[in-house]
């Protein structure tokens, strides 16, 4: 026994340096399943679909009596140190050893020490060479070494003198021991949320154990009134100190993550784990919702969904009809997009007609038709069948050519949603396209309301939105304008009367609008957000303000529209748009989470899926689309930068709409993530 004297020390330093998160994330989607009535079990390995971002080195997993944390081992930049490390995990002698240093806000450290009463020093290797190459920040590992005595210089002896004993950095201690006695070997970090554990021991109370000894700084917990000898009880025992895998090798194994299932209705489809490898066995026809759930050591989880169908042979059906009528205008070259739905197993086949005859080569779910002119007017159909049973055809969808007043276009962009403390979203628009004018202008009026919705009975708004209109053409981009109180403007009021948007309920309300007569062609984004950082849900609007009767040919137009947005896995994000003028337009609307991480974004969404609806009617949907050369062609002639390849989860639809007001809903198949919906004009 040893007796001890209580520290004061100060509080715990709030940090603002944190790790990458490589808490448990979802790669990739799982894949639907389907099954013949009878057929086999299928088996997939859970490690191609959940993972932990970053994480490439070896684990080690530190049981403590105030939790487990993890490790990722750096062997590339401290190969003899990690060498070390292991040697001394597989002799054991970490095992039933004590954290016996803890300096809040610098180390915690460990390593020296068997959970003894007094505590003996752990047999020790022979020292290992420096290997200083990272810095100690905040979670990262390193070894403890003897430093010189005062005023002497650092030598060989005190540089290369690390056995047992570690330490994990409490803060970013990389302007001290990065200077120090030759710089100190950081060789592992850790991962997940692990520090929380860390944290908690570094606030267990300090005593002095011993002057002049290494027990000057030791935690000891739950200490009595009076007490002066220690027991083991009150020392921050490290049970053990073990390589682990990531994933589970068999059912019940120690590994960082761990696996769960469940089956929404084991009537139909059951799921088995044994390990990393996932058993589903069909049982009887029907829809199972099949759910897995990976856990890392400090309960982070992530899950995702399987869809299972068991079913026999069912005749091919149409689900979604092509659109009715179609019409455009007489003497202009369109794109004209035909879209058929149909289910049925196996998967149906297509055939496209026009007024009755067989169309060559068109025989997917989607026809376009580009370059379509007065000459190409008809009667469009498509059969759809598989082996199952007869033909089903279309109902017909009748393209015609009219004269019109002026041509249709893009006309507003609205997005309700809720914007969490402190975030912002982004909406972008481009202004022109081929044959306008480059010289002309257009008006545009930009809003976020929140204040201004409860006059429809809507609660928890945002109490004070803000918007900055920026002009992304040249580089670096330029803030044209901004505003955080409409103030009733009347110049305001006049706008959102001319575009039919509704109007604010008071000129001191807290919403905010900016109103531009006159912007160049070009590229333009709006953000918005709150002024306290406040959380709640808010409108955000675009609209291009030209008069329909001043609408012509050679007018700049929206091109596209657009919205970032960070959107929580089982939530979705609605973007309504509106397609004004008398005949129709075809667009392109895009979901896109994957590609996104091409251009360095952190954080995208791993799958998104898109639905399109005119009023409550779904009239289109996709999840992944497939290597589509007819959607990559579309994207193309709009200047859409291209999905990053034929097999990336991006969401992609091309559809010709009356006009009319339409909404796109975009949502996360296993995980949420930021997203990038947008919605280009198609010539």
């Amino acid at each position: 026994m040893f007796s001890v004297r209580r520290l004061v020390l100060l509080p715990l330093l709030a940090l603002a340096l944190h790790a990458q998160s490589t808490t448990p994330t979802l790669t990739q989607a799982l894949p639907a399943q389907t099954f013949l009535p009878g057929a086999a079990a299928t088996t997939l390995d859970l490690r191609s679909y959940f993972g932990l971002p970053g994480v490439s080195g070896q684990v080690a997993q530190v049981d403590t009596v105030l939790g487990k944390f993890n490790v990722e081992l750096f062997a590339s930049d401290a190969p003899k140190t990690v060498e070390n490390f292991m040697a001394y995990i597989a002799a054991g002698r970490w095992s039933n050893s004590i954290v016996h240093r803890s300096i809040p806000g610098f180390v915690i450290q460990m390593g020296g020490y068997t959970a003894a009463t007094p505590p003996v020093a752990i047999a020790k290797f022979a020292p290992v060479q420096n290997e200083y190459k990272r810095s100690s920040l905040r979670g990262t590992l390193a070894m403890a070494k003897i430093g010189p005595a005062p005023g002497q210089v650092p030598t060989d002896a005190t540089i290369n003198s690390a056995t047992s004993e570690w330490f994990v950095n409490l803060g970013n201690n990389s302007a001290n021991l990065d200077n120090q006695n030759g710089g100190f070997t950081v060789f592992a970090r850790v991962i997940g949320s692990g520090m929380t554990v860390v944290d908690a021991i570094a606030a267990v109370p300090v005593y002095n154990g011993g002057t002049g000894t290494a027990f000057e700084n030791v935690p000891l917990r739950d200490i009595q009134t009076g007490q002066s000898n220690i027991e083991i009880s009150n020392l921050i025992v490290v049970r053990s100190v073990a390589i682990t895998p990531i994933y589970p090798a068999s059912t019940g194994s120690t590994s960082v993550l761990s696996f769960s299932v469940t089956s929404s209705n084991p009537a139909v489809a059951t799921a088995a784990l044994s390990g990393s490898s996932l058993t589903l066995t069909p049982v009887a026809n029907g829809s199972a919702s099949i759910t897995v759930t990976a856990t890392d050591t400090n309960g982070n989880a992530i899950t995702g969904t399987i869809a299972v169908t068991v079913g026999g042979p069912v005749a091919a059906a149409i689900t979604a009809q092509p659109t009715p009528q179609i019409r455009m205008i007489s003497g202009t070259s369109n794109t004209v997009v035909f879209n058929v739905t149909a289910t049925g197993t196996p998967a149906p086949t297509y055939q496209w007609k026009r007024n009755g005859v067989n169309v060559t080569g068109k025989t997917t779910a989607t026809y376009v038709l580009t370059n379509a002119s007065d000459a190409q007017a008809g009667t469009f159909t498509c059969v759809v069948t598989n082996v199952v049973g007869p033909a089903e055809e279309s109902r017909p969808s009748v393209l015609s050519f009219i004269v019109a007043s002026g041509p249709s276009r893009l006309a507003n962009l609205s997005i309700l949603t809720d914007l969490a403390s402190g975030e912002s979203m982004t909406m972008g628009t481009i202004i022109g396209g081929p044959g306008t004018s480059s010289t002309a202008t257009k008006p545009l009026l930009a809003r976020a309301a929140g204040p201004a919705l409860t006059q429809f009975g809507l609660g928890g708004v945002l109490a004070d939105p803000k918007m900055t209109l920026n002009f992304t053409t040249p580089t670096p981009a330029v803030v044209i304008d901004n505003n955080n109180d409409w103030g009733g403007s009347a110049t305001l009021a006049s706008a959102f009367g001319a575009v039919g948007a509704f109007a604010y309920a008071t000129s001191g309300s807290k919403d905010a609008a900016i109103f531009r007569p006159a912007l160049a062609p070009g590229k333009y984004t709006v953000e918005v957000g709150d002024v306290g950082s406040a959380s709640g849900t808010v409108i955000a609007e675009l609209y291009d303000s030209t008069p329909d009767a001043a609408f012509t040919s050679s007018t700049p137009r929206l091109m596209n529209v657009s919205a970032l947005k960070q959107i929580a896995f089982g939530s979705s994000l609605t973007v309504g748009f509106n397609i004004g003028g008398t005949t129709a337009k075809t667009v392109l609307v895009r979901a896109m989470g994957p590609t996104l991480s091409v251009f360095g974004v952190a954080g995208t969404m791993a799958d998104p899926q898109l639905a399109l609806y005119s009023g409550s009617a779904k009239i289109a949907e996709n999840d992944n689309w497939g290597g589509d050369l007819q959607l990559s062609s579309a994207g193309d002639s709009v200047g859409a930068f291209s999905p990053s390849n034929a097999g990336s989860r991006d969401a992609i639809l091309l559809v010709t709409l009356a006009p009319g007001s339409y909404t796109a809903q975009v949502s996360g198949v296993g995980s949420g993530g930021l997203a990038l919906v947008e919605v280009y004009e198609v010539p």
